[in-house]
């Protein structure tokens, strides 16, 4: 190969190189999810599925968030990184670390964050799966930030926060965290609840989120409590519920 022809094939790998960055550019900045870090799975504005994990950390949630988005056509799947925790894409903004932190900042920040996503991607439809803490910030934000959110799963929630930390621990230490169940009555129709939690569950029992459902009921807001029975905490049971439940509000 000469010198022009050199130039040439240097000149093409740059340039398709170029493309591939371009192409990888405009996926990045098609989805705005600050304040908060997240992982993207899929594409399309017909949906967004928002996953937020529990306080255990993030990571477990990956592979049925990669399954969905193959399997629902046009949806956008986010496993998105709650306040005050780190995931694959560096640490999202907010205080208190692992406890006490369902606080009203972490939980302003996460309503910010879903607002963003939905404009910046102009969701038709926004989803939100919380699971364990995920759910006990989620239980919140759908009343104190009304109208972002138009679907709420509500999977293991400690939507009674007094009650399950003494439940967990003995007394409630967590003096500075919101609870769901006060803001239940502020959901409005156009949201609609999901809660789930299994009678096995001894991390997270159904009366916590049995209370945030009969405040809620009560309100005339559109939500519906079951209690299968069996099932432990572990996100690998929720899956399949929480799943039927995305799948029934697919557009």
């Amino acid at each position: 190969m000469n010198e022009r022809q050199h130039q040439i094939a240097n000149y093409s790998t740059a340039f398709a190189l170029a493309l591939v960055l371009s192409f990888f550019g405009t996926l990045a900045s098609a989805l705005d999810m600050s304040p908060l870090k997240g992982v993207t799975w899929g594409s399309g504005n017909k949906n967004l599925v928002v996953i937020l994990h529990g306080d255990g950390g993030t990571g477990r949630y990956d592979g049925y968030a990669a399954s969905l988005a193959k399997a629902a056509k046009g949806t956008t799947v986010v496993t998105l990184t709650r306040p005050a925790f780190r995931g694959r894409t560096g640490g999202s903004p907010g205080n208190n670390g692992q406890k006490d932190h369902y606080t009203k900042r972490n939980n302003k920040l996460l309503a910010q964050s879903l607002a963003t996503m939905k404009k910046s991607l102009g969701a038709k439809r926004l989803i939100v799966v919380g699971h364990s803490g995920g759910s006990g910030q989620l239980g919140t934000v759908v009343g104190a930030y009304p109208g972002i959110v138009d679907v709420a799963i509500l999977a293991a929630c400690p939507c009674d926060v007094p009650n399950w930390r003494v439940h967990r621990r003995g007394r409630n230490q967590w003096t500075q965290s919101q609870s769901p169940h006060k803001f239940a009555h502020k959901v409005p129709r156009s949201t609609k609840v999901y809660a789930v939690s299994f009678q096995g569950d001894r991390n997270t029992k159904p009366v916590f989120a049995e209370t945030y459902y009969q405040i809620a009921k009560a309100a005339g807001v559109n939500i519906s409590f079951s209690a299968p029975a069996g099932g432990s905490h572990s996100w690998s049971d929720y899956a399949p519920v929480v799943d039927k439940y995305i799948r029934q509000n697919l557009r």
